[in-house]
């Protein structure tokens, strides 16, 4: 190899070390923090935590209408009918009877116990197409008074909104404000662990007090 061929090689291998050189110092140095901040915006996801909406009591403090909170297992967005073999057979094992064929938007097992969100941890994060959705159902106690009366309650944006009855006569009162949550995702949009930060807790509803007793509600509705 000719001297100068072998100069101008050289300088090109070097000029190229120093760049990575530089590019490495930056990356471990000065602009460490601005693209570790910039990656965690673009990971970052911000969900909301369901407020419970406020209970409705009889004057004498029974209460009449109230929520819980209960979980579900769904399929995660764009991502129905994708579990493998073995994961539906790690799901049968630990939940029981599970509609794999369910879509996206409707649950493949409604009511988890503890036990079951406990389970099913490790199955998540080992990156199982499937996410865990809270809801809020509203119940009412063993009166057919109170569930004409009562009315009902629409799910918008995760919040309970009341449609009818006393839901709707005191809406404003009873409906609360949902909180807010972010977590990390990977590229398979899969949480990462420990990411969890809580942006602002909610704000549940508050308890609406009847005039009447359920009693006296029930012999009104009687004489009608």
């Amino acid at each position: 190899m000719k001297l100068p061929r072998f100069v101008f090689l050289l300088t090109v291998f070097a000029a190229g070390f120093i760049v990575c050189a530089v590019k490495g110092c930056r990356l471990a140095g000065l602009d460490r923090e601005k693209i570790i901040a910039r990656g965690e915006r673009i990971a970052r996801t911000w969900r909301n935590i369901p407020a419970k909406r406020g209970r409705i009591l009889d004057r004498n403090g029974k209460v009449l209408v109230w929520s819980e909170l209960y979980f579900d297992l769904h399929y995660k967005d764009g991502k129905a009918g994708k579990l493998s073999d073995e994961e539906k057979n790690t799901l049968s094992r630990l939940l029981g009877k599970i509609d794999f064929d369910a879509k996206t938007s409707q649950p493949l097992r409604r009511h988890l116990k503890p036990e079951h969100l406990v389970a099913l941890e490790p199955v998540l994060l080992k990156g199982a197409p499937l996410k865990i959705v809270s809801r809020h159902e509203r119940l009412h106690c063993d009166s057919e008074t109170v569930h004409r009366l009562a009315g009902k309650v629409e799910l918008r944006h995760g919040i309970q909104n009341g449609l009818s009855g006393w839901e709707l006569e005191h809406e404003l009162v009873l409906r609360g404000i949902p909180g807010t949550f972010s977590i990390l995702l990977d590229r398979f949009g899969n949480y990462m662990p420990k990411s969890f930060k809580l942006v602002s807790p909610p704000s549940d509803g508050r308890d609406v007090q009847l005039l009447s007793t359920l009693e006296e509600l029930e012999r009104q509705e009687l004489k009608k």
